[in-house]
């Protein structure tokens, strides 16, 4: 079994790369993890390879290399483990909150330069990273996958996704996670325009905005929603912005001192309206509201720059049958 796996590892290195079919397989470094750092001078990256044999199929190991730009580390990188770095299965990509605008521009432009590079990997900014090869790419994509599913705090951003952004909006919201003792989601960073950390109520009201919500649990007042969908509609007028929100709940576990259905709806839309405000309260996510203004009413925004969007948040919530939960506690 373990050799038919190599020599399925050994058929896609062939299909994804011209330049394996003139060089030894043992001359390719396969990388499926990357952290970028940055001090006051110097870019410091650390790479996983993958260094599959017939004796260890997940064989693997990490080099670390610092220089004053990233192509210099990758050539120290490739002087270290005499193997040519190969992107094209990258999995995930670790960023620290030192990357700010420039050095942004100088990762987008490598991999969107090389033609041994796919942009489809997930990207997360970590705090305090020095642990985070402990962990490998399944375990945080693993973790970023389920916390989307159960409590809707982050969701998996691609590369891809990431450079849309940046040029459509000049600003991206990604995951942020800490590593200290073990990995745990806090919510979103805003990364090139801004640097900064959202709350975890910011990050619930990106998500809701954004149609990143379905299937989150919530607890509120120990009455515990499953919100099945969420469907956002953004419309603009001028500078006002309209944020209309339909979802579909149900009630998993339910706080006995509340039964009216009325109340427990009330709870949950005045705790959505809570979220969204504050992301659409704080000043560090204007570029993001810039960038509907623009879209929705462009001459407007071309003829009153700058602008303060005012905001109109309608929410409505639909309960919806509960006979199939087996019951259960958040």
């Amino acid at each position: 079994m373990k050799y038919l796996k190599l020599l399925i590892i050994t058929c896609l290195l062939l299909l994804t790369t011209g330049c394996v079919s003139y060089m030894e397989l043992n001359e390719l470094g396969i990388i499926d993890m990357i952290l970028i750092d940055k001090d006051e001078q110097n870019y410091i990256i650390t790479i996983n390879m993958l260094i599959p044999n017939e004796n260890d199929l997940d064989n693997n190991k990490t080099y670390t290399a610092k220089n004053t730009s990233i192509d210099e580390c990758l050539n120290d990188l490739y002087l270290e483990t005499n193997k040519k770095i190969a992107f094209s299965h990258l999995e995930l990509m670790a960023l620290t909150p030192n990357i700010r605008k420039q050095e942004m521009k100088e990762i987008m432009n490598l991999f969107l330069n090389r033609v041994d590079a796919r942009n489809t990997f997930s990207t997360i900014i970590v705090e305090d990273p020095q642990n985070l090869f402990n962990y490998n790419q399944k375990d945080i994509n693993e973790l970023l996958t389920i916390n989307h599913e159960e409590y809707g705090l982050a969701s998996i951003k691609q590369f891809d996704s990431i450079i849309k952004d940046i040029l459509e909006m000049n600003i991206s919201y990604i995951p942020l996670i800490n590593i200290l003792n073990e990995p745990i989601i806090q919510g979103y960073q805003s990364i090139y325009s801004k640097n900064q950390k959202l709350s975890q109520e910011e990050s619930f009201g990106l998500n809701f905005i954004t149609n990143n919500i379905n299937q989150s649990h919530i607890n509120i007042n120990n009455i515990g929603y499953k919100i099945n969908t969420s469907n956002t509609n953004i419309t603009v007028n001028k500078n006002k912005i309209n944020i209309h929100i339909n979802t579909t709940y149900q009630i998993i576990t339910n706080n006995t001192e509340i039964t009216d259905n009325k109340q427990i709806k009330k709870l949950l839309n005045a705790y959505i309206q809570k979220q969204i405000e504050a992301f659409t309260n704080n000043q560090n996510n204007y570029n993001y509201f810039l960038y509907l203004i623009k879209k929705y009413q462009n001459d407007y925004y071309q003829k009153n720059k700058p602008i303060k969007p005012l905001f109109n948040i309608q929410i409505q919530s639909t309960p919806i049958n509960n006979s199939n939960i087996k019951g259960g506690k958040l």
